[in-house]
């Protein structure tokens, strides 16, 4: 306690708080445990924020891949309302983002069909037809009838939004440490007592587990049953000399955008079935579909092919909150998380620091 003249201060106690992963949700709930205050530090396995799962992300912040109805749109439609408030929160951080998507189904019908279903759920999507297509994107060889364009969606990498995050959370007082792999969470007495990362034991009052997949393993040495598996996606990465398209294209063939340093990220589900199905051999085939679909440079060429292992579960939807099994451990993990991070992040800094 202090004294100041003769009135008490009792000095307010703060719970120390580990997180576990700095993967995009991990980096994220760092930062709001951060600026509100918390005694909090960040553990992570890899040399930096965002170099797992996050890294292999597409970066596409949208509502319009959710489908009306389910519990996921109308968690989407908040998280991306969460984006803009931290973009206005952290600028600079957005300074490479760029912002809508053009979406287009087998036929016309189709797309029509399906932007009259998000119009009708509340969002703000214009069809638009081959002429205006033609005009905002002029090297698309195969120019549909029409398309969707949803302007709110942003385009951005998670890895570096990650470490944006983290750079915030270090600024506002929070600590962390990399190369630093969680092998054991310690309880006693039924509650969280620290951490071990080798043979070093880091003291904890509260635990939240945002490592993705590998919370898994942590999960099993406690003898607690998340039902978390993954969903593998495939990331290709093609060097580009230049700037061709703004917008994120998304048609019966191609998902696919341009990043700042004008690569363009393709996405696609992936499904190991042997070396003639590899990531590699995919991206250089896939190469014939962009070409065919878009007007690209000569000199286009396959710079490397990601495979992440997203953590999901059976219904779709995020875990989020403290487990019952062992106090003060608080599980954060879902998919798709670069969508959610924001949201998910001031949730849970909000839940454990007002509990």
């Amino acid at each position: 306690m202090f004294l100041v003249g003769e009135v008490i201060l009792l000095a307010k106690y703060r719970p120390r708080i580990v997180v576990v992963g700095a993967g995009i949700i991990g980096s994220a709930i760092t930062y709001n445990l951060a600026i509100r205050g918390a005694d909090v530090l960040l553990l992570e396995k890899g040399h930096s924020a965002g170099c797992g799962v996050t890294a292999r992300a597409f970066g596409w912040i949208n509502v319009i891949n959710g489908t009306p109805g389910d519990q996921n749109y109308a968690l989407w439609r908040k998280a991306v309302v969460e984006y803009q408030h931290l973009k206005d929160a952290l600028p600079t951080a957005f300074s490479s983002a760029r912002s809508g998507s053009l979406i287009w189904k087998a036929t016309a019908q189709e797309t029509e069909q399906f932007a009259e279903l998000h119009r009708d759920a509340g969002e703000d999507v214009e069809l638009l037809q081959a002429s205006d297509l033609r005009r905002l994107v002029p090297r698309l060889r195969q120019v549909p009838d029409v398309a969707a364009l949803s302007p709110n969606d942003l385009a951005l990498d998670p890895r570096n939004l990650a470490k944006d995050l983290v750079t915030a959370a270090v600024a506002a007082g929070g600590t962390t440490r990399f190369d630093a792999e969680v092998c054991a969470i310690d309880a006693v007495n039924g509650k969280v007592s620290g951490v071990r990362v080798g043979d070093e034991t880091i003291k904890a009052d509260v635990v939240v587990m945002a490592a993705g997949a590998d919370i898994q393993a942590l999960t099993d040495r406690l003898g607690i049953e998340t039902d978390l598996t993954t969903s593998p996606a495939l990331l290709l990465r093609y060097a580009c000399n230049r700037p061709i398209i703004n917008h994120i294209l998304r048609g019966p063939r191609l998902e696919i955008r341009q990043a700042a340093d004008n690569a363009l990220l393709v996405a696609k589900s992936y499904v190991a079935t042997g070396d003639e199905n590899g990531p590699q051999l995919i991206g250089e085939k896939f190469l014939a579909v962009m070409k065919e679909e878009l007007d690209l440079p000569s000199d286009v060429a396959l710079k490397n092919a990601e495979v992440g292992e997203r953590p999901v579960f059976s219904d779709g939807l995020p875990r989020l909150g403290l487990l019952s099994e062992v106090g003060n451990l608080y599980l954060a993990v879902g998919h798709p998380g670069v969508i959610l991070a924001p949201l998910l992040g001031r949730m849970t800094a909000e839940e454990i620091l007002e509990a």
